[in-house]
C-alpha cells in the first residue's frame, strides 16, 4: 500500500460551488482540488489521502462546515501514487504576464522563453498555490504593472505568503527587500525552499506569524500584498494601512466581487490621505483591489 493512496470525490451543484471555493481559499492548504466546469457551473470536488484515517478526518472536517451550504455524494477508489502526481501536474500550468513566467519545474529544461524574460520555477506541493488562481493573478498584475511603471520602490511586504509566488516574483523584477509572512509553517517551509530552488538567497524571508494576531513591525513598506480573504481583509485593515508608508501602494486580493463594496469602504475610512486612488480588477467572481497612498 505504500505506492497507493485514496481518493474520493464528489460532484458540486452549480448553486453550491461559490460556497465550497470560499471554504478552500480559506482553508488553504488542504488535500482538496476544485474542479469547476464554466460552461455549465458544474464542480467535481476530489481528496486523495495515504490512509483511512486521514480520509475520515478531512471527511469531516469538510461536512461539518459545510453540511448546510454543499451537499456531498462522495465516491471512492484507489489509485497509483505516480497517477495522483501525473494528476497533480495538469492543474499547474505555465502563466506569463508581461515576459514574467510562472513555470513548472518539470517543464524547466523545455519551457520556451525570451532572453530577457524573469522566470519564476515552482514545484508548490499538492495544497499550496501555483499562480493559477483568479486572485492570485490579478495581484501579480498589479505588481508587475507598478514595477513597470516606476511606481514601486524598495521593499515589499506578503501578507498571506502561501508558495511565496508573490514574494519571488517581487524580489525577481528589482524589489531589493521582500518579506512573506504566512500563519501556516509547511507554506513558509515551502516558500524558502522555491526561493532556493530559484537561487534567491538574499533580500528575501519568509517567518511564521498569525494574521489574525498580527501586529505592525516598526518597518514601514513601499509596497504591501494582502491575498486573503475578505473577512481577514477587514478585522487586519488597521494593521495593513499602518504598515504602509506614505505614497506606497497596497494590493488587497482573495475577495469576492460581491464583497469589494465592504472592503473599498472600509479601506477608505482608514485612508488618512483623502486624495489616496482605489483601482479594481476582476477576473471571474473575484476581485482585487490597489491603493495608491
Amino acid at each position: 500500500m505504500n505506492n497507493t493512496l485514496l481518493k474520493i470525490s464528489s460532484k458540486i451543484h452549480p448553486e453550491q460551488v461559490e460556497f465550497l471555493e470560499v471554504f478552500l481559499y480559506e482553508e488553504a492548504p488542504s488535500p482538496w482540488v476544485l474542479e469547476v466546469n464554466h460552461i455549465n457551473g458544474n464542480g467535481t470536488l476530489t481528496g486523495y489521502f495515504s490512509c483511512k484515517e486521514e480520509l475520515n478526518v478531512q471527511q469531516n472536517k469538510l461536512t461539518t462546515a459545510l453540511d448546510q451550504q454543499v451537499q456531498f455524494s462522495f465516491t471512492s477508489a484507489l489509485i497509483q501514487d505516480q497517477d495522483w502526481k501525473e494528476a497533480y501536474k495538469a492543474h499547474f500550468q505555465p502563466w506569463s504576464y508581461k515576459r514574467v513566467n510562472l513555470v513548472p519545474i518539470w517543464e524547466k529544461e523545455t519551457y520556451q522563453c525570451g532572453l530577457s524574460d524573469v522566470n519564476i520555477y515552482l514545484d508548490p506541493g499538492m495544497a499550496f498555490g501555483t499562480g493559477n488562481h483568479e486572485s492570485t493573478r490579478m495581484c501579480l498584475e498589479f505588481l508587475i504593472d507598478s514595477v513597470q511603471s516606476n511606481c514601486a520602490q524598495n521593499n515589499l511586504i506578503d501578507l498571506g505568503c502561501g508558495s511565496g509566488i508573490l514574494s519571488l516574483v517581487a524580489k525577481s523584477i528589482g524589489f531589493q527587500n521582500v518579506l512573506g509572512i504566512d500563519n501556516d509553517e509547511d507554506a513558509v517551509r515551502i516558500s524558502g525552499e522555491n526561493a532556493l530552488l530559484n537561487n534567491i538567497k538574499g533580500g528575501i524571508a519568509f517567518q511564521t506569524e498569525d494574521l489574525n494576531h498580527f501586529r505592525s513591525t516598526p518597518d514601514k513598506f513601499d509596497f504591501v500584498i494582502a491575498n486573503i480573504q475578505a473577512d481577514i481583509l477587514i478585522a487586519l485593515s488597521d494593521v495593513i494601512m499602518s504598515l504602509s508608508k506614505q505614497h506606497s501602494i497596497i494590493v488587497l486580493s482573495g475577495i469576492l466581487t460581491k464583497e469589494m463594496d465592504q472592503i473599498i469602504e472600509k479601506f477608505r475610512n482608514n485612508t488618512q490621505n483623502t486624495d489616496a486612488n482605489f483601482s479594481l480588477r476582476e477576473m471571474g467572481e473575484w476581485s482585487a483591489l490597489k491603493i495608491v497612498k
